[in-house]
């Protein structure tokens, strides 16, 4: 009797959709539908052009994706996404929709966005997958959604253990607040030191019994300060970025609050569920490899952290005249005979989004500006690849070496 009150008590459950982890379920899906679509729209030049920032394809043999075809597949993705979130049955749709994304992924690795790849992780976990047969499927599914969550902020936190963080992206950050109140300018950089273990501590937190409430408090502050500092009353910096940073707390909400009865033992620990394993490999094992230059930083939670690649591009006075309007009016003249071309602020300007942060990716955009010019001999890429362990110093390439 006890078993057919527990199936009748999920059967109503399932025919209302917004109750038990049937409904976080669904709310996750929808939301991170919904966000995806908002971040695509803010960048459309990334997807659909018309853009002077090269792209970088995986092969170069790959033909782009570019004029009539990129409009109608990147209208495509909003016609799917509308109909996974209205269809009863909408995983050929969430199919179509992700098949499309990795399709212009491939064609250009600058949409390999950190944004991208979570939506895409979890849209194919909870959008994929049949409907569980029982609550405890629906369960499972949301620990691995926990999971990739929690290890997002851990990973997050140690990427910023270097002194590039503590010492300047933190104090750019709160650039907002020394404006406001110059004397608290000396606590908030020694706060700067703080931040990365504060956001390591909350990450593990939330995985526990004990911390979850106070870690979901201080994970929701976070993203509430960082919108507060790079929104429109702040830095007004990178807004992609900011429907992410909401999302993130929507996340939190969904997946930590209330009195989810779930340990930690059941996010890391269930084996037998392949969907687990790969959530295990992308978010919690591959990325320390990245600490060693062996996994991409963006896929790593490294965004923001002070430990990411970065690159410039130099040009004599003769190789600047060489290059076309679009690429010579970013150029800034620095002394006799230099000027320097800032791929960031490139890449910001022409697509809304940072540059993909790998020296292979930034070889091939310097190969495609040599590929504009009259005389390639005339140019020279500068990188310096910034990790956590085994960082190398400045590495120059010529046009022949790309």
């Amino acid at each position: 009797m006890q078993g057919r009150g527990n199936q009748e008590e999920y059967c109503r459950k399932r025919r209302n959709p917004l109750q038990g982890p049937a409904g976080r379920l669904f709310l996750l899906k929808a939301t991170v539908i919904v966000a995806f679509c908002i971040g695509l729209l803010m960048c459309p030049a990334l997807w659909i052009g018309p853009r002077s920032y090269p792209a970088a394809p995986v092969a170069s043999m790959l033909p782009p994706i570019e004029g009539a075809v990129a409009v109608g597949l990147y209208a495509a993705l909003f016609g799917l996404a509308a109909l996974a979130v209205v269809a009863h049955e909408p995983r050929c749709y969430i199919a179509g929709f992700l098949a499309l994304i990795a399709l212009f992924c491939v064609a250009d690795q600058t949409r390999w966005q950190p944004w991208v790849f979570q939506y895409s992780f979890l849209l194919a976990l909870v959008g994929l997958c049949r409907r569980p047969a029982d609550p405890g499927g629906e369960r499972r599914l949301l620990n691995i959604a926990r999971l990739i969550v929690a290890f997002t902020y851990i990973f997050s936190g140690l990427q910023k253990i270097n002194l590039n963080f503590m010492e300047n992206d933190f104090p750019w950050l709160v650039t907002p607040l020394t404006n406001l109140l110059p004397s608290a300018g000396g606590l908030l950089h020694a706060f700067g030191f703080a931040v990365p273990f504060i956001q390591l501590a909350f990450g593990i937190g939330l995985l526990t019994r004990r911390y979850r409430r106070i870690s979901l408090i201080a994970a929701v502050a976070m993203h509430a300060f960082i919108l507060a500092m790079l929104g429109p009353g702040g830095l007004n910096w990178n807004d992609v970025v900011w429907p992410w940073t909401a999302t993130m707390a929507v996340f939190d909400v969904l997946l930590f609050s209330g009195t989810p009865d779930f340990s930690w033992q059941e996010i890391v620990g269930n084996r037998r569920d392949p969907r687990h394993l790969a959530a295990v490999m992308l978010f919690a094992l591959l990325p320390v490899l990245s600490f060693f230059n062996l996994w991409d930083s963006y896929l790593s939670s490294a965004l923001y952290s002070g430990n990411l690649t970065e690159a410039q591009i130099y040009l004599s006075d003769r190789g600047a005249t060489s290059l076309g309007t679009a690429i010579r009016s970013r150029l800034v003249h620095t002394s006799p005979d230099t000027n320097v071309l800032n791929i960031q602020r490139w890449a910001m300007e022409d697509l809304n989004v940072t540059p993909y942060s790998e020296t292979r990716v930034f070889k091939a955009i310097a190969s495609g500006v040599c590929r504009g010019m009259r005389d390639p001999t005339q140019l020279v890429l500068i990188v310096r690849e910034q990790r956590l362990f085994f960082s190398k110093p400045e590495s120059g390439y010529r046009c022949s070496e790309l």
